[in-house]
């Protein structure tokens, strides 16, 4: 196993003074399914009820407010108190929209933007929802390529970052790929103010069953890109990459025999607290990758269906399917019995 460097220092869980709280969606062994508030020290602060699977959880800037987003094709959004877990309301996209999986709200917190797939139309969209104790769809604009994933702000808090992921599917064949032979994905750069595309990056031609899925964005506006690929398993395409200013995407490889156990996809991306460097999940691989601005690969740590990772101080906490929370580079880890971490986790307070 090669050495990760500082990048992946413990975060001292067993000390209460440094015990944070992150958010999940997850779901149990009678398979109800719920948006979590745990901390690190092992507690589980509050379930909120989900009616289906959620994907990810959008939390707003003041931290008082959160929206758990269904998993695709599921077509729910719950808003909730990101103190007690009080659900608030619940809303559903449109007819002939579906929800992605991901959201961020705006940087005052008044609205919230989907990634959805408008399905009949073969295009994504982004939704936009007006945010008080309610949901209120207000309008959606073109995310600017077919299945539209992850999104994050930039540092303006006006230009959105969208993976557009590139595969085609509709709600008749949940999840089934519809395009796999002519698809490409892209990274487009949107103003919301008007829903025009500034920037986009599309995959090389090379790799054209390369699926963006999710992103991750720095504060000095650097993007991280962690991909699926979709071609034959003996490939080994680039799984990473990273897109600065208006240069395209950097896109960067492991040593072969990290890169094998990647297994050609990517879970989750997450940028350090102070954006040097990145870890990537690959549940697939029980694989956690470690990247570093302008060097490339630093390390990685094995993990057994590793899937959410969220910054903390100093280093990175990764959950994964079997109820298990580590960060990499200590022997020791929390598991939270009965527990099925879902695909993503967020820092919800230090």
């Amino acid at each position: 196993m090669l050495a990760a460097g500082p990048l992946l220092s413990p975060a001292g869980a067993a000390h209460a003074a440094e015990v944070t709280r992150l958010l999940s969606c997850r779901s149990d062994t009678g398979r109800r399914f719920f948006a979590t508030l745990f901390d690190t020290g092992g507690r589980i602060v509050f379930d909120t009820p989900l009616p289906g699977r959620g994907h990810a959880i959008a939390v707003s800037p003041s931290r008082q407010l959160a929206v758990a987003v269904a998993r695709r094709p599921g077509n729910f959004l719950v808003l909730f108190d990101a103190t007690d877990g009080r659900v608030l309301h619940q809303a559903h996209t449109p007819e002939g929209r579906h929800c992605l999986g991901h959201a961020v709200f705006s940087s005052d917190g008044k609205r919230l933007y989907t990634t959805e797939n408008a399905f009949d139309a073969r295009r994504g969209v982004i939704g936009v929802y007006e945010v008080d104790e309610t949901l209120r769809r207000i309008g959606e604009f073109d995310s600017h390529g077919i299945g539209p994933h992850e999104l994050h702000w930039m540092a303006d808090g006006r230009r959105l970052a969208v993976a557009n992921g590139g595969i085609l599917t509709h709600p008749d064949t949940p999840r089934a790929k519809l395009n796999l032979d002519e698809m490409r994905a892209n990274l487009a750069l949107i103003d919301c103010r008007t829903g025009e595309l500034l920037s986009r990056y599309e995959t090389p031609e090379r790799w054209q069953k390369l699926s963006i899925r999710h992103l991750d964005v720095s504060p000095d506006d650097s993007i991280a890109l962690a991909m699926q690929y979709e071609g034959p398993r003996n490939h080994r395409p680039p799984l990473v990459a990273v897109q600065r200013g208006e240069n395209a995407p950097t896109w960067l490889h492991a040593p072969d025999e990290v890169q094998q156990q990647m297994r050609n996809y990517c879970g989750s991306v997450a940028f350090a607290l102070d954006g040097a460097g990145f870890a990537v999940t690959s549940p697939r691989g029980g694989i956690i990758t470690c990247w570093r601005q302008g060097s490339g690969f630093t390390g990685y740590w094995k993990q057994q269906d590793a899937s959410g990772v969220a910054a903390s101080v100093d280093g990175f906490w990764v959950s994964d399917g079997s109820g298990g929370l580590v960060t990499p580079g200590r022997a020791s880890r929390l598991r939270f019995e009965g527990i099925h971490w879902d695909n993503h986790m967020r820092l919800q307070a230090l």
